[in-house]
């Protein structure tokens, strides 16, 4: 053999190892005898950052069982959102970025703001994580809230929403049930029937979760992503504003004190004075007021004319893992593993919450598990289709806090409209230009 060919196969050996090296690096594992790579069992412990909340119970269906089961090396520490201790803030101040977070994807620009966030999608290809398995509604709207089309995380759970109704209320008053495809201002007259005081006790006719909710059936939002200026003085915006006050200007239907939408799920479960809600996905605390004597059942979520059987939008709260993360291929199968089948399954089934899984079986077993949801009218939650998401701004929820007791004192008469939504445009703007200055 020839010099030449001496020196060609040393340097091709020598780049077959770095090679090998490499691929052993970028998998996480080393390799066995036969070239596979093995998985990394090595113990470790991840922390979840939780800013919508997650029951103890979904926790354990959806990620903590399957888990153990599938990858019981891996522990996973939630970490509810709170006030002080536990916000997002508070774990940046003291050094301790999460490694995964459980997030309404609206609220993301938290995370971007903190920058937390990066495209999984590498990461999602090396874990052979089939993107396919998900609706492309619910994907783009991931992609819309980074502002770059990058997929910041994994959609877990779709929110839905209904019309809930007390039917003591409707009997005591002899004012026929909500049922499905009613207009809101249909819902509002059923509501100007049930709203009075009786026995000493105020009963609320209407109120919804958010006084924002029904801004969603036509995609708004108050701020625009591109200039990060407030978007609220529209003719769109002005038709759902005037409709909110619709609603609180039935005489009675104000709540003691005025926290407008703040209690609404308390009036309507643990007070009982409220007659219909409109909101999300509040069956795990309806579900339990029912067995202690909460006469409930459900109806489609009001419609617009020109926007009939369209709910709310694509509400999706997302697992992701941050960029910060030092165990990202653990982290991943902590993704992998609640948006599986059989996790998606077992939410269904048990909890009741909608999959984003294209797989329209899964709304067919929507709460077959669940008994204290027998007999209830829940497949109004998938009368309505959802609407697309907004592209949202990174400044998306502070515009939001800013604006919410300029926009109430409108609803409670303290002020016109245009005047609420100068006074908005003002809030909102100024919010945004000092975070824009740090």
């Amino acid at each position: 053999m020839s010099k030449k060919w001496v020196i060609m196969l040393f340097v091709f050996a020598i780049a077959t190892g770095l090679a090998g090296c490499s691929g052993e690096q970028e998998s996480g594992g080393a390799q066995d005898s036969s070239g596979q790579v093995k998985e990394n069992t090595e113990p470790v412990t991840l922390t979840l950052f939780i800013n919508n909340a997650i029951s103890d119970a979904d926790m354990k269906i959806q990620l903590l069982d399957p888990l153990k089961k599938k990858y019981p090396y891996i522990t996973v520490q939630p970490i509810q959102k709170d006030a002080k201790d536990n916000s997002l803030s508070a774990l940046l101040a003291a050094g301790t970025p999460p490694d995964l977070f459980n997030y309404y994807v609206g609220a993301v620009g938290e995370l971007i703001q903190a920058d937390l966030l990066e495209d999984i999608t590498p990461l999602a290809k090396k874990d052979k994580i089939d993107l396919a398995r998900f609706q492309p509604v619910v994907l783009d709207s991931i992609k819309a809230a980074s502002g770059k089309g990058e997929l910041f995380g994994l959609p877990r759970l779709m929110n839905t929403v209904a019309l809930y109704y007390n039917k003591d209320i409707f009997d005591k008053f002899g004012v026929p049930y909500p049922k499905d495809g009613m207009t809101w201002d249909q819902t509002i007259d059923l509501e100007r029937k049930v709203a009075r005081s009786d026995g000493g006790i105020n009963y609320l006719g209407l109120e919804g979760d958010s006084i924002f909710r029904p801004g969603f059936t036509y995609s708004l939002s108050w701020i625009d992503p591109k200039t990060n200026k407030a978007s609220i003085n529209t003719d769109t915006w002005r038709k759902v504003m005037e409709l909110n006050k619709a609603i609180y200007s039935v005489p009675g239907n104000i709540p003691d004190p005025p926290n407008l939408n703040a209690n609404s799920l308390n009036r309507f479960v643990k007070t009982q004075n409220l007659a219909m809600l409109a909101s999300v996905n509040n069956l795990a605390q309806i579900g339990p007021a029912g067995e202690a004597g909460l006469n409930w059942d459900m109806a489609q979520y009001p419609s617009y004319p020109d926007k009939m059987n369209i709910g709310g939008m694509v509400d999706v709260h997302i697992i992701g893992v941050t960029k910060t993360s030092k165990h990202k291929d653990a982290a991943m199968k902590v993704v992998e593993t609640m948006t599986s089948d059989e996790s998606q399954l077992a939410m269904v089934r048990q909890s009741a919450q909608a999959s984003p899984l294209v797989n329209q079986d899964l709304e067919k077993q929507f709460g077959a598990d669940a008994p204290l949801l027998k007999g209830k009218n829940l497949q109004a939650f998938f009368k309505s289709k959802a609407a697309p998401s907004p592209e949202f701004s990174i400044y998306f929820a502070d515009a939001r806090a800013v604006f919410t007791p300029i926009y109430t004192d409108y609803l409670l008469g303290k002020t016109d409209l245009n005047t609420m939504i100068r006074q908005g445009e003002d809030a909102i703007n100024k919010k945004v230009a000092d975070l824009s200055a740090k």
